[in-house]
């Protein structure tokens, strides 16, 4: 009975064994699975933040890019700006010059062919004279008065007195403004 007692004892060690054996199997095998889907997700988890990294690191460029952009854009406002209130000075500064008398009579010789013949000019009270001598020489018979208002240039009034013409340099930098922008954006870098 001792040898049967040992047989069954043995059979059943063999049977534990086997059972643990394959238990363990078992085990090891979810062990594996485990941290097959751990790296997995861990894999996951890094390809997104790497991603998240990315867009970030991307929307932080165009923000970046965007504000260069608008600081370029109002410093380049601010410079084009300033050509222009430069360009005005100039204008003012050039009607105390001797060519200006010139150009004065160009202005007047312009708005009576515009409005076909003129009744009255009115200029700048520091024009009088050159407006006098330029409407002379034009062989014009009109009338020219002061109007401080008038800057650069002169107002002129058609022979029927219902009509009138401006015609300053200001006022021609002013229309040609929008159209220079960009050019003078270009010079200015």
């Amino acid at each position: 009975m001792a040898d049967l007692a040992k047989l069954l004892e043995s059979e059943a060690s063999a049977e534990i064994e086997a059972i643990l054996a394959e238990a363990r199997s078992r085990a090891d095998g979810i062990v594996k699975q485990a941290e097959e889907q751990a790296k997995s997700i861990l894999e996951g988890k890094r390809r997104a933040l790497e991603n998240e990294l990315s867009a970030a690191r991307v929307r932080a460029k165009s923000a970046s890019d965007l504000e260069g952009a608008a600081l370029k854009l109002g410093a380049s406002h601010g410079a084009s700006q300033q050509a222009f209130l430069s360009a005005e000075s100039e204008l003012r500064q050039f009607t105390k010059t001797a060519e200006y008398g010139n150009v004065l009579g160009k202005l007047i010789q312009e708005a009576a062919t515009a409005l076909g013949g003129l009744s009255q000019l009115e200029v700048h009270s520091t024009d009088l004279e050159h407006a006098k001598k330029a409407v002379t020489a034009a062989g014009l018979t009109i009338n020219v008065v002061a109007n401080d208002q008038i800057e650069t240039g002169i107002r002129a009034i058609g022979e029927s007195g219902t009509s009138s013409v401006t015609n300053t340099l200001l006022g021609r930098l002013a229309r040609a403004k929008d159209s220079l922008l960009s050019d003078v954006a270009k010079v200015l870098g």
